[in-house]
């Protein structure tokens, strides 16, 4: 439990997050059965909250790009979630859960708006590693233990499409969990980079 009574793994209000007013939480404020009339923003709040709750259909919810697990269940609710059958078990990789407590602390030191389109083009160098045949260690495995037998035909997928092309299957979470540890390493290393950057523009000359 928090000081406000709530327990740290229960949503919070979603109009209190970055990009909205007075943002901080991630319950669902909006509350849509259609899955079709999900934004950008609302995906599906975590199923095994929701059916706690009775609801057994999708509630959608503003939730914010860094949101990516239900850390209660152990589920993924990444940008690519978009459906609950996208919302993938990630309790057997501790690196998933791992990668987005950085993801989260890297947002206790750079504006959140910076860390976003940092972890975006992070994505998009890895699916261009990918396209080019090279290969992060880790990476297959989490594909093949994700999707056994049809982990190719998710990769072949997510990489001929679109970038940023919604799919409402679950082929696109597999492997946006599979490159997570990687994207948000990447990222760390660029935020880094740009904030040491900073650093040294403003030390004076002598």
């Amino acid at each position: 439990m928090n000081g406000t009574g709530r327990s740290a793994s229960q949503p919070r209000p979603a109009s209190r997050w970055p990009g909205s007013p007075g943002s901080t939480g991630t319950t669902p404020a909006l509350y849509l059965r259609d899955p079709g009339q999900f934004g950008e923003l609302l995906r599906p709040a975590c199923r095994r909250c929701t059916a706690r709750r009775g609801i057994a259909g999708p509630i959608a919810c503003r939730l914010p790009p860094h949101q990516t697990v239900c850390r209660r269940h152990r589920l993924w609710t990444g940008p690519a979630a978009r459906t609950h059958a996208a919302q993938l078990d990630v309790s057997s990789f501790p690196e998933i859960l791992r990668a987005q407590r950085r993801h989260l602390a890297q947002l206790d030191h750079h504006p959140w708006q910076h860390v976003e389109t940092t972890i975006s083009a992070a994505t998009h160098a890895i699916y261009q590693a990918l396209r080019g045949g090279t290969w992060i260690p880790g990476q297959r495995q989490r594909l093949r233990q994700l999707a056994p037998g049809t982990w190719g035909q998710a990769l072949a997928s997510v990489l001929g499409g679109s970038p940023g092309r919604p799919d409402d299957g679950p082929g696109q979470a597999i492997v946006e969990i599979a490159i997570y540890p990687d994207v948000v390493w990447l990222a760390a290393r660029s935020l880094r980079a740009h904030s040491a950057s900073h650093r040294t523009a403003s030390v004076p000359f002598r």
